[in-house]
């Protein structure tokens, strides 16, 4: 196993994911067809999983092209696909549960679901590069270390600061960066717990539940309310029914 990082490697990853951030992320580069992507039906949930489209590139890429080069540990479903699916799929029932409501969608339930799911796979792109290649790729930097630069990359790959006419550049250092480096601690952790890209990509739609999902506070806090009953309740039971029975 290796001791330490590869810079080159790290540096390729980040190069693909920023470059095709560029394009969906920062306004003055979008291309034509994907401004004007918003205008057709559910046009707006290709929008938002372009958006991760450089960490899903970078990650998948790099884990082809260097995976005999480091240790991978962090795979699809880890130790467990049953986790795994729970963990990815509980925001996904209780954003349907709640319902959301958006422009052209009668029923809120059904908008839900897509909401949901769309905000999903748009984390799990973004951790099969930052959780599913990175992480791994830099496990020979001693934590917290190695959480902090990971955080801080992914802070600046969201490239929010180019448009400091609709991001605060203060907003962006005193709460943003801290939240990157903080996500990437708590996401990074059950990473290494779970061996997981889906229990990852869970952890990281808290945050997006917070920040993105268009709806109220009091709705967004019981959707993730229930999200943590069933993580809390299905990890419990997981564990539970894993022990040697007594005789």
């Amino acid at each position: 196993m290796k001791k330490s990082f590869s810079v080159s490697h790290v540096l390729v990853y980040y190069f693909i994911a920023v470059a095709l951030s560029m394009c969906f992320r920062v306004p003055r580069f979008n291309p034509e067809w994907y401004v004007n992507l918003g205008s057709y039906p559910y046009g707006w949930i290709l929008v938002s999983l372009l958006r991760a489209s450089g960490p899903l590139a970078g990650g998948i890429l790099c884990i082809i092209i260097f995976r005999n080069k480091y240790r991978r540990t962090i795979t699809v479903t880890g130790n467990s696909l049953v986790i795994s699916a729970i963990y990815f799929l509980a925001p996904v029932l209780m954003i349907s549960i709640f319902g959301i409501s958006r422009t052209g969608m009668d029923n809120i339930h059904w908008s839900g679901l897509l909401s949901g799911l769309t905000l999903m796979v748009y984390c799990l792109f973004e951790e099969t590069g930052w959780r599913g290649f990175l992480q791994d790729e830099m496990r020979g930097i001693t934590n917290p270390f190695r959480f902090i630069f990971i955080g801080t990359l992914w802070y600046l790959w969201h490239l929010n600061f180019i448009s400091p006419d609709i991001y605060s550049i203060k907003f962006g250092l005193l709460v943003h960066l801290p939240s990157c480096i903080l996500g990437s601690w708590i996401i990074g952790y059950m990473a290494d717990k779970y061996k997981s890209i889906l229990v990852a990509a869970a952890i990281h739609s808290i945050f997006n539940i917070f920040f993105d999902l268009q709806t109220d506070i009091k709705s967004k806090a019981m959707i993730v309310a229930g999200v943590f009953i069933i993580w809390i309740a299905s990890s419990f039971s997981m564990e539970r029914n894993a022990l040697p029975q007594k005789k």
